[in-house]
C-alpha cells in the first residue's frame, strides 16, 4: 500500500470482518493456469506484469478501500460503466453485457457476526476471458470457498466463465437452507395455530413473513441475472458452463417459488387466525346478547315488584318471595329453551 493509504489505515483501524475503509485493498488474488491457482500479491496486481503467465487471473478487492477504487478506475480492461457498478454503495442483483465482458451483481447470505442472514451482502463481479474482478463491502463466505478450491492443484475452474458459474452456484446453495427454514416455520405454525396463544402465533408469523419479503427482494432479481447469463451469447461461456448456469437459474427459480408459496401460505394462515378471532368474538357477543335477553324480562319483573307503592300483590304473604322466584326461574328456562329451539345456542 502507499504511504497515504497506510496513514489512512492507521487513522481508521481495520474492522473485525476486514472490509472497512482502513483494511487492505486487496483481499486475495490468483493467477490460474491449467486449473491451478497461484497466489499473487498487491504489487503483482498493480503492475499486471505477471498476468501473461496465466490463462486468466482472479482479483478480489475491498470495495470500501479508496486505493481499491483508484486501482479499479485505472484498469483499461474494465469499462467505466462496470467500474461504477463495482464501486457503487448500493446494488441489486443484475447482469449487464459489455463488448469485452459482463458485469454481474449477486447477493449472498450475511454470515457476519451479529448480522441477520436475510440482510444479504452484495458481491460485485467483472468478468472477461482474461480477468475476473470481484469486490465486496462485507464478507461473503462463498469467496472463501472459491479460494480453497482454486488453491488446490488441478481443481480450479478452467476459465473465467466457469469461475463465474461456480461462484453463482455457491452463492445460490448458501441461500437454500434459509429458504427451507421459512417454509418449515410456516409448516410449524400451521400445525400449532390451534394449540398456542393467538398472540404468540401472530408474532412468529409476522417474523416469517418479514424474512420472506426481504429474501425475495434480492432472490427474484438474482434469478433474472443468472438466467440472463445462461441465455447470453457472450463468448465468455461455453456450452458446459451455460448448462451449469441454467441449473443454477433453475435452483434460484425454485427458491423464488418456494418463497412466494410461503408468503401465500402465511397470508392464508393469517386470515385463518383472523377468522378464528372473529368467530370467538361473535361467540362471546352471542353469549352476552343471550344473557341480556334472558334477564331482560326478569329485570322488568323485579323492577315492577320493587316499586314503593301500595297494592303490590303478596306484600304481606310469607310465600310470595318463593312464588316470584319460581316464576323468574320458569321464565328464564323458557327463554333458554326458546333460544335452543331456534339454534341460537
Amino acid at each position: 500500500m502507499t504511504a497515504d493509504a497506510d496513514t489512512a489505515g492507521a487513522e481508521r483501524p481495520c474492522d473485525e470482518d476486514e472490509t472497512g475503509p482502513g483494511c487492505p485493498c486487496l483481499i486475495s488474488a490468483f493467477g490460474v493456469k491449467n486449473s491451478t491457482g497461484t497466489a499473487l500479491g498487491w504489487d503483482d496486481v498493480k503492475s499486471g506484469a505477471r498476468f501473461a503467465e496465466f490463462d486468466w487471473v482472479w482479483i478480489h478487492v475491498n470495495a470500501n478501500s479508496p486505493e481499491a477504487a483508484e486501482w479499479a478506475r485505472s484498469q483499461a480492461f474494465i469499462p467505466q460503466g462496470a467500474t461504477d457498478v463495482i464501486l457503487a454503495s448500493e446494488t441489486r442483483p443484475r447482469m449487464a453485457k459489455f463488448d469485452s465482458g459482463i458485469s454481474v451483481n449477486l447477493r449472498s447470505v450475511n454470515h457476519n457476526p451479529g448480522a441477520e442472514p436475510e440482510d444479504m451482502v452484495s458481491l460485485r463481479i467483472w468478468a472477461d476471458p482474461k480477468h475476473v474482478v470481484t469486490a465486496e463491502r462485507r464478507q461473503v463466505r462463498a469467496i472463501a470457498d472459491l479460494r480453497e478450491i482454486i488453491g488446490k492443484p488441478k481443481s480450479g475452474p478452467k476459465n473465467s466463465g466457469e469461475f463465474v458459474a461456480l461462484l453463482a452456484s455457491r452463492v445460490t446453495k448458501a441461500l437454500e437452507p434459509y429458504v427451507e427454514e421459512i417454509a418449515d416455520s410456516i409448516d410449524e405454525l400451521e400445525d400449532i395455530v390451534l394449540e398456542e396463544s393467538e398472540r404468540n402465533v401472530r408474532a412468529r408469523l409476522a417474523e416469517a413473513r418479514r424474512i420472506a419479503v426481504q429474501l425475495r427482494r434480492y432472490i427474484a432479481p438474482q434469478r433474472d441475472a443468472i438466467n440472463a447469463m445462461s441465455l447470453s451469447d457472450i463468448h465468455l461461456f461455453d456450452a458446459r458452463t451455460r448448462l451449469a448456469l441454467r441449473e443454477t437459474s433453475d435452483a434460484v427459480t425454485r427458491m423464488t417459488e418456494d418463497i412466494d408459496a410461503a408468503r401465500e401460505r402465511a397470508m392464508i394462515l393469517h386470515e385463518q387466525i383472523m377468522d378464528q378471532r372473529s368467530e370467538e368474538m361473535n361467540r362471546n357477543m352471542l353469549i352476552l346478547a343471550t344473557a341480556t335477553a334472558v334477564f331482560l324480562p326478569l329485570h322488568f319483573l323485579v323492577g315492577l315488584l320493587g316499586i314503593n307503592v301500595a297494592g303490590i300483590p303478596g306484600a304481606e304473604n310469607p310465600l310470595a318471595f318463593w312464588v316470584v322466584l319460581a316464576i323468574a326461574l320458569t321464565v328464564g328456562a323458557a327463554m333458554i329453551g326458546f333460544f335452543r329451539a331456534r339454534g341460537w345456542l
